[in-house]
């Protein structure tokens, strides 16, 4: 597969190096700037090419009579998608923009097609998507979404519920019945895929599947099912915030926010924007320094049932994180863009929550990639969700076809591969957490948990024949 990504700022930059660890995929960059690769933090493995994403010549230098895909992730919307047109003019076959602009997402929403644009990205957008879905469940601290948005795989701390985990094994806490999947247990920077003897320890980091009503059932039975009405502090008022209290607005769980902006016209922009919507009873914009002390006192930064910290700094994010944790608030969410996760994790600092935009960005990427890869065979998404001393977990949704050999069969009966678990089953408008008698059906979505195993499809989940 040829793929072409133009533009190598942060998003692009990730786009390109995770694209490029994909086996058979070849990366192309096209930048304006001949030195752009000479500050990065590691080298990618890329072709690339100095010039302007929207010249023809240099769009042909690139491979755009017959690349497979285009990513334009430039700062300017426009040129993004004057961008996609041009490639797609030239034989490319598909093409994603990245679009910014709050009112051209509104305005053009139904014209992206007409325009021969497959995919538009909005970094923004989806980060703001992704704190929303933390926010829904107080004690998460990462979901991903699968068969659109039907399922969701949640994380959370054990110690955020010791009471009803510590000492106790997996069958003791998780019944059939609940409509709940423990996927897999954290610990010590490895993972399991635990049987019911499994016993759990306040240090484990847990990952549970379900639809998102059953996921929250099973948070009211731990009583940590959110408040009718929560109170939230946002530091930072640019466009993630902006997505982010639209969205907020649109939850059936009633949210109070607070928001903190030092640049005045960004805060009377944000005002603006919300003054004449019934959002603006709910809002309250504050034009301060989100790094000021007396004012989050002022402000009852210790009442606040979860803090966002949006700032363009990734220093002033974590620092205010760190402060708002030892201020006693449960929820806690921290935007980086530069510093590397793994770094603060390392450091052994918990900030909360971690989101990176460019992350978010590149996964939504990766999904339309592995479902181009799939579309002759039957991967839909994949996503990896660990990565530690021991190895990776996947999960990979697959589309079952009628050649699979593992259709009809009661799952007790498959001879799995070690590692493998059969996670969810989604069957017409039915999400169905598999027992030992559940059958796969031609049809069928089927997500599958593999740690350490190459699965490309849905039969590499076999040792070899089944026993019938």
């Amino acid at each position: 597969m040829k793929i072409i990504v133009v533009g190598c700022g942060k998003i692009g930059y990730t786009i390109a190096k995770v694209l490029s660890e994909k086996e058979g995929i070849n990366v192309t960059v096209v930048d304006n700037d001949p030195n752009v690769f000479d500050n990065t933090a590691e080298p990618i493995d890329v072709k690339f090419i100095s010039g302007n994403g929207v010249n023809e010549r240099t769009l042909i230098e690139a491979g755009a009579k017959d690349a497979d895909l285009i990513v334009s992730t430039t700062n300017a919307d426009e040129l993004n998608v004057l961008c996609c047109i041009m490639a797609e003019r030239l034989g490319t076959k598909h093409s994603i923009a990245r679009v910014r602009n709050p009112e051209y997402m509104l305005e053009f929403n139904k014209l992206w097609k007409d325009l021969g644009i497959d995919m538009v990205i909005n970094p923004e957008r989806q980060t703001a998507r992704e704190i929303s879905r933390i926010l829904r469940y107080p004690v998460a601290d990462d979901i991903i979404t699968f068969i659109g948005d039907r399922v969701e795989m949640v994380s959370f701390k054990v110690s955020e519920t010791p009471e009803y985990f510590v000492g106790k094994s997996v069958s003791q806490v998780f019944d059939s019945n609940m409509g709940i999947l423990l996927a897999i247990v954290e610990r010590d920077n490895q993972a399991f895929i635990p049987n019911g003897d499994f016993i759990f320890k306040e240090s484990d980091i847990i990952r549970i599947m379900g639809r998102p009503s059953q996921i929250m059932k099973f948070l009211t039975l731990i009583k940590k099912r959110p408040k009718k009405t929560q109170e939230v502090m946002v530091i930072g008022g640019g466009k993630i915030t902006h997505y982010l209290v639209e969205l907020l607005n649109r939850d059936t769980t009633k949210t109070n926010i607070k928001i903190i902006e030092k640049d005045r016209s960004k805060c009377e922009t944000l005002y603006e924007a919300f003054s004449s919507s019934s959002l603006e009873r709910r809002c309250l914009f504050i034009h301060g320094d989100g790094t000021n002390e007396e004012l989050l006192i002022a402000e009852e930064i210790d009442k606040m049932d979860a803090i966002v910290c949006l700032t363009d700094r990734d220093e002033e994010n974590v620092f205010i994180s760190l402060y708002a944790l030892r201020k006693g608030v449960k929820k806690v969410i921290t935007k980086v863009n530069y510093i590397h996760q793994n770094m603060v994790k390392n450091l052994g600092l918990d900030v909360g929550s971690i989101v990176t935009p460019q992350n978010i960005t590149a996964k939504t990427v990766i999904r339309y990639v592995d479902g181009l890869i799939g579309a002759g065979g039957n991967i839909k998404t994949i996503h990896q969700i660990f990565s530690g001393h021991d190895g990776n977990v996947e999960a990979i949704e697959f589309q079952v076809n009628k050649k699979a050999k593992c259709l009809d069969i009661p799952i007790k009966n498959l001879r799995l591969k070690k590692g493998i678990l059969i996670g969810c089953i989604s069957r017409d408008y039915d999400v169905i957490i598999p027992s030992g008698e559940t059958q796969i059906h031609i049809g069928d979505s089927v997500i599958i948990i593999s740690k350490n195993n190459d699965i490309r499809d849905i039969d590499d989940i076999l040792v070899n024949k089944i026993d019938f």
